[in-house]
C-alpha cells in the first residue's frame, strides 16, 4: 500500500515538474498548481497524466500567437523528448528523467471553454472605440454625418436643377450689355447680377457642353417679360437672337461727312467715333465691288460710300457691323440703272472717270446745290470745266476747301496749308483728292446724268434761294454785281 502511494506521488511529482518546465519556458505565470489548473481550466473530473498533457498541449497550440513554423506541439516535443506526432524521441538531448514513451491524445475541442479564448474575446469586443468613444455613439455620429451629407447634396442638386430649368421663376424683363471683350464666363456673371441665374459657373458649363457659348451677340440684349428663360433659352437668346437687342433708329442726313456721321452714331449710343474711325481705316470689311481702288489707312477713307438713309442699329454695336451696314445699303442703292448711266456718262463726256471720281462729283454737287432740281445744272457746270481743262483748270468750289478746314485736319489751317491742300479746288486742277461728303440719291443721279448745258459759272441768289447760272465770265461778274456780292 505504501509502495503504491509512493509510486503515485512520484508520478505526480514528475507531472508537476513537466508542467513547470513547459509553463516556465513560455513565461506563463503560475499561481495554481498543476492539478488546480487542469481541473478548473479543463473542466476535468479526473486528473491523470494523459489528460493533463493533452490539455496543456491544446491550450498552448490554440491560444499562443506564433507562426506556423513555431507551433507549440513541435516545441513541446523538443522540450519534452516527444516528436511532432507525440512519439517519444529515441535520442533526447539535455533532458533528464525523460518520461515513458506515451501516445499523445488528439485535442478535444468540443464542449471546452478556454480561458485564453475568453480573454481574447474580451480584448477585441470592448464597448469602446477610438478615443474612448462608445461604439454606439460613434455609429450614431457617422450616421448623422452621412445623413447630413446626403441632405446637403440633395439640396444643392435640387437648386442646380431648378436654376437650369428655371423652376419657380417669374417672367420679367431684363437687359444685359455684351461687349467685344466679354466671353461666356463674364456674360454669366452679368446674368447673375440681373437675377436671371444663380450659378454662373453652372451656366458656363452648360454653354460649353452644348456649344451655344460661341459667337454671342454684341450689344444691349433685352430678355422679354413674357418668357421664362431656362438655361437653354438663355443660351439661344445670346447666340441666336432669341432675345431682343435694344435698337435705335438713326437718320443720316444727305451731305453728312464721315466725321459728322461718326459723331451722330456716338451720340445715339450705337458706337464710339474712335472705334468707327479706327475700323474704317484698318478694319476688315466685306468685299464690296465699288471699294476697288479706295486707299485705306485714313479714318475718312470711306467718305462718299456711307449712304445717307434711316437705319436701325443696335445699341453698343460694333464698328464692323455699322460700317458694313452702310456699305451694304450703298450697294443696294446703286442700281443696275445707275451702272448704265455711269457707262453712258463716260461715253458722252469722253472723260476717264473712276466710280470714285463720280462719287466725288456727286459729293460736291450735294454740298453746292440749293435744291434737288438745280443739282443737275450744277453738275453740268463742273463737267463742262473738266472737259475744257485748258480754259477752266479749276473747279473753284468753296465746299471742297471748307471740307478740308473743318473735317480733314480738325483744326484751322494756315494760308500755306490751304494753298497746298489736295481739297483746294482753287489751286488744284480738276477734282479734289476724294469725296467731301456722302451724297444722297438725287446728287448721285445728278452726277451720273448731268443736264446738257453751256454753263461754266454759277452764283447763289440768297433772296431767291437758288443759284444763277451764266455761260461766260462777263455774265457771271454782272450777276455778282447785281446781287451785291462783288
Amino acid at each position: 500500500m505504501s509502495k503504491n502511494k509512493n509510486k503515485k506521488k512520484k508520478n505526480m511529482n514528475q507531472e508537476e515538474a513537466l508542467l513547470n518546465d513547459v509553463l516556465g519556458a513560455r513565461n506563463v505565470p503560475r499561481e495554481l498548481d498543476a492539478d488546480e489548473i487542469a481541473v478548473s481550466a479543463g473542466a476535468l473530473t479526473l486528473t491523470d497524466s494523459s489528460d493533463l498533457e493533452q490539455y496543456v498541449q491544446d491550450s498552448i497550440a490554440e491560444n499562443w500567437d506564433l507562426g506556423e513554423d513555431q507551433l507549440p506541439p513541435q516545441e513541446y516535443a523538443e522540450d519534452t523528448g516527444y516528436d511532432e506526432n507525440g512519439e517519444y524521441a529515441e535520442n533526447p538531448e539535455n533532458i533528464s528523467d525523460a518520461p515513458q514513451k506515451t501516445k499523445v491524445k488528439k485535442p478535444r475541442k468540443k464542449g471546452r471553454i478556454k480561458e485564453f479564448n475568453r480573454r481574447a474575446f474580451n480584448t477585441h469586443h470592448r464597448p469602446y472605440g477610438l478615443l474612448g468613444i462608445p461604439h454606439i455613439i460613434a455609429t450614431a455620429v457617422w450616421l448623422a454625418v452621412i445623413l447630413g451629407i446626403g441632405i446637403t447634396l440633395g439640396y444643392l442638386g435640387w437648386n442646380c436643377a431648378a436654376d437650369v430649368l428655371a423652376l419657380g421663376k417669374e417672367p420679367a424683363e431684363h437687359s444685359v450689355v455684351v461687349t467685344d471683350e466679354d466671353d461666356i464666363a463674364s456674360i454669366s456673371e452679368k446674368l447673375k447680377d440681373v437675377g436671371m441665374i444663380r450659378y454662373p459657373q453652372l451656366f458656363k458649363w452648360f454653354c460649353d457642353f452644348t456649344g451655344k457659348g460661341q459667337n454671342t451677340l454684341v450689344g444691349t440684349i433685352i430678355f422679354k417679360n413674357d418668357i421664362v428663360y431656362d438655361y437653354n433659352a438663355l443660351a439661344n437668346a445670346l447666340s441666336y437672337r432669341g432675345g431682343s437687342l435694344i435698337t435705335v433708329s438713326v437718320t443720316v442726313p444727305e451731305g453728312y461727312s464721315c466725321g459728322q456721321i461718326f459723331k451722330l452714331l456716338e451720340d445715339k449710343g450705337v458706337c464710339t467715333a474712335e472705334e468707327l474711325e479706327n475700323y474704317a481705316a484698318n478694319g476688315e470689311l466685306e468685299d464690296f465691288w465699288f471699294l476697288e481702288g479706295v486707299q485705306r489707312g485714313h479714318k475718312y477713307c470711306l467718305e462718299g460710300f456711307l449712304f445717307p438713309d434711316t437705319y436701325e442699329f443696335y445699341m453698343d454695336d460694333t464698328a464692323e457691323n455699322v460700317l458694313n451696314k452702310f456699305l451694304a445699303d450703298f450697294d443696294y442703292r446703286f442700281t443696275d440703272r445707275m451702272q448704265e448711266k455711269y457707262t453712258a456718262l463716260l461715253a458722252n463726256t469722253g472723260l476717264d472717270l473712276s466710280l470714285r471720281d463720280v462719287i466725288t462729283m456727286a459729293s460736291i454737287v450735294e454740298k453746292e446745290k440749293a435744291n434737288g432740281l438745280e443739282g443737275y445744272t450744277i453738275s453740268s457746270v463742273f463737267y463742262n470745266r473738266l472737259r475744257n481743262i485748258g480754259s477752266y483748270p479749276y473747279l473753284n468750289s468753296d465746299a471742297t476747301i471748307l471740307y478740308d478746314i473743318n473735317y480733314y485736319t480738325g483744326r484751322e489751317m494756315t494760308a500755306e496749308e490751304k494753298a497746298n491742300s489736295p481739297y483746294n479746288t482753287y489751286t488744284r486742277i480738276g477734282l479734289p483728292q476724294g469725296p467731301i461728303a456722302n451724297p444722297g440719291l438725287n446728287s448721285l443721279d445728278a452726277a451720273l446724268d448731268p443736264e446738257n448745258t453751256d454753263y461754266f459759272f454759277f452764283v447763289y441768289d440768297k433772296d431767291a434761294g437758288e443759284h444763277k447760272f451764266s455761260k461766260t465770265l462777263a455774265e457771271h461778274e454782272k450777276l455778282v454785281k447785281e446781287l451785291g456780292l462783288g
